[in-house]
């Protein structure tokens, strides 16, 4: 299944719009336990959301210093996907105990949210996972290469391997090209295949040479088969397969260097 949904040229991934479902939900709970105290409740509801996401952030960003500390401006793009939502997880019940035990009278409204946020969440991100990776494996498909040949998808089953839909029109594209580039040099026991969707070899020429780009394995799906396939209607969307061709992961919009990195170490330790 797609990891994500379309509305126009935007698309969502799911664990964004499961956030956003997860938080209406304890803000219903939360307002109807607090009764005339629910707006002091839904303020504690906002600082503890913002709590998780920070924490959830910087754990991420600790992790992964030396990738972030070559450009420090990338801490502050979120939209590169990188967290680590046990930590923020972990943060929100910290920040909930604390209001339970300063905050008497709200502590029952505060607990019963956070424990139908932490169950929404889980149940969601469980079946998201379960659902877009089952039996989904490299397809017996042939690519057209840069010279004008064919490669089949299979060639690269043996490597872990990571393929990247992108097209040159897509800035979220363009982007991260160089961090594939960078990825490329620095992980040989990895495939790294951009795989341009609907483009010709000299659209994609032209965008290489102008942007100085130094890729291998670029391929060319002129139909737009594998996205779908895996069922992605939005781009960039970068596909992880383990060394036997399996589906183990999907993203859905942008990385950067430290979230390209953490998916393939998940993938390759």
């Amino acid at each position: 299944m797609s990891q994500g949904i379309s509305l126009g040229p935007l698309s969502l991934p799911f664990s964004v719009l499961l956030l956003v479902v997860s938080t209406i939900l304890v803000l219903l709970v939360a307002r109807r336990i607090a009764g005339e105290a629910r707006v002091q409740v839904e303020s504690l509801v906002y600082r503890g959301l913002l709590v998780g996401l920070l924490v959830s952030r910087l754990a991420f960003v600790a992790r992964y210093f030396d990738a972030y500390s070559l450009h420090s401006l990338a801490i502050l793009d979120i939209r590169d996907g990188g967290w680590q939502p046990w930590a923020g997880l972990a943060a929100v019940w910290l920040y909930a105990a604390w209001l339970g035990w300063r905050a008497r009278p709200l502590r029952k409204s505060v607990l019963a949210g956070v424990a139908v946020f932490t169950a929404v969440w889980l149940a969601g991100t469980l079946w998201v996972n379960a659902e877009g990776q089952q039996l989904k494996t490299l397809p017996q498909f042939s690519a057209a290469s840069m010279n004008g040949g064919q490669i089949a998808l299979q060639h690269y089953v043996g490597k872990p391997t990571v393929i990247n839909l992108w097209a040159s029109w897509c800035p979220p594209c363009r982007r991260e090209m160089p961090v594939f580039e960078q990825v490329q040099k620095e992980r040989e026991e990895i495939n790294i295949v951009l795989l341009n969707q609907g483009e010709s070899a000299e659209q994609v020429q032209r965008f290489l040479q102008a942007n100085k780009l130094d890729l291998h394995n670029v391929l060319l799906d002129a139909d737009g088969y594998i996205a779908r396939v895996f069922e992605q209607r939005g781009l960039p969307a970068t596909l992880f397969f383990d060394a036997e061709g399996r589906l183990s992961d999907v993203r859905l919009g942008e990385l950067s260097y430290a979230t390209l990195t953490h998916r393939i170490n998940a993938l390759a330790p």
